[in-house]
């Protein structure tokens, strides 16, 4: 059935315009607004036409600075188009959540060839794109505050070591060997502060890699002189190749580190005499891959603790390397569990792109 186009007026459009909008003049009232927009505020139009536009912070919880910023913009002509993100807040009878994360997009209104106004529309967000949008934010800082500790620790420890290595010179003190080792461990923790710190939950392009070169791209920048590695060809994932290649190299690490212990032997000591030679797969599972170890195992009450930062039974480690692991493994939205294995650790991601040849 046909409808004549003088059936499409302002009214009708308001009406079946799902998002708010409102438009301000140049003199930053209000000269129309939707019936969106008055749902949402629970206002009438006599209390918004005519008024300061700035009555949206009645919905408006977070970001009216932002959004007066941009509106300034649009309306001095700065910008014909900006767009803000935004926290609302509504009114209990309101027919939309509560509180919820939001966009506002402000456009130039033209009449006559001339900037008259800006149109103001606000729409809702998905919680997992302002998550990622506020995770990303949140990693460029911590990034740069591990960035300044670090710097800021380099100096001292110069120092320290500086020191160490004049007061060995001068005498033989068997209090030396332990500073030293403690000054190791202080490199290290800044190196995988700093790791873990560009890691976070981010992840560039995703690329098809190849499992098995990369697994052994990794395995020659790991130290292992007692191990031994075994590799499944012919597949590959869908992943930041840069980001697997650090996930490979913890694990590694990890297994070297902790694995290479006797069996039954006490997590946190290792008998002299004790080490072993230890033997690391990597392979397939249905919607995934895994890493595992012959090595002595992780006990079952300590399987969710692994990931855990800090968390560590070697009294060299800083803790660092699984929960790197998990936050990679994350951020490519896979699952990462410990699972039961005969012979020692088994690692297993799952959730994962694999392409088998």
């Amino acid at each position: 059935m046909a409808h004549s186009g003088d059936a499409i007026d302002r009214e009708t459009v308001s009406r079946n315009q799902m998002e708010p909008v409102f438009a301000v003049d140049d003199d930053r009232t209000v000269a129309f607004a939707n019936e969106r927009f008055y749902e949402i505020t629970g206002l009438s139009p006599s209390e918004v036409v005519g008024t300061d536009y700035e009555l949206v912070r009645r919905v408006v919880a977070e970001g009216l600075d932002a959004l007066r910023t941009v509106v300034e913009s649009v309306l001095t002509g700065e910008s014909s188009e900006e767009r803000v993100e935004l926290v609302m807040e509504h009114p209990e009878d309101a027919p939309v959540p509560r509180r919820l994360p939001a966009q506002a997009r402000v456009t130039t209104i033209r009449a006559d060839g001339s900037n008259v106004g800006a149109l103001v529309s606000l729409r809702r967000i998905g919680t997992r794109k302002t998550y990622e949008r506020r995770l990303e934010r949140q990693n460029e800082r911590l990034e740069e505050f591990a960035s300044v500790v670090a710097h800021d620790l380099r100096n001292p420890l110069n120092v320290a070591e500086g020191h160490l290595e004049i007061a060995a010179g001068q005498c033989d003190s068997e209090h030396l060997e332990p500073v030293a080792g403690a000054l190791d461990r202080m490199w290290n923790i800044i190196e995988d502060t700093l790791s873990l710190a560009k890691q976070g939950h981010y992840v560039g392009e995703t690329e098809r890699v190849d499992l098995s070169d990369l697994v052994r791209q990794c395995w020659a920048t790991v130290s292992t002189p007692d191990a031994t590695l075994e590799v499944e060809p012919g597949a590959a994932v869908e992943a930041d190749a840069d980001r697997l290649r650090n996930l490979f190299e913890n694990l590694f690490r990890n297994a070297v580190e902790h694995g290479g212990r006797s069996r039954g032997s006490d997590p946190g000591e290792t008998a002299e005499g004790g080490e072993r030679s230890v033997t690391i797969r990597v392979g397939l599972v249905d919607d995934g891959f895994f890493v595992e170890d012959d090595g002595c195992g992780i006990p079952v009450e300590d399987r969710d603790r692994v990931f855990e930062l800090g968390y560590s039974t070697a009294e060299e480690g800083t803790g660092y390397g699984l929960a790197i692991v998990r936050w990679i493994a994350e951020a490519h939205g896979w699952d990462v569990a410990v699972v039961d294995s005969d012979d020692g650790a088994r690692f297993e991601f799952t959730d994962v792109d694999v392409v088998r040849e």
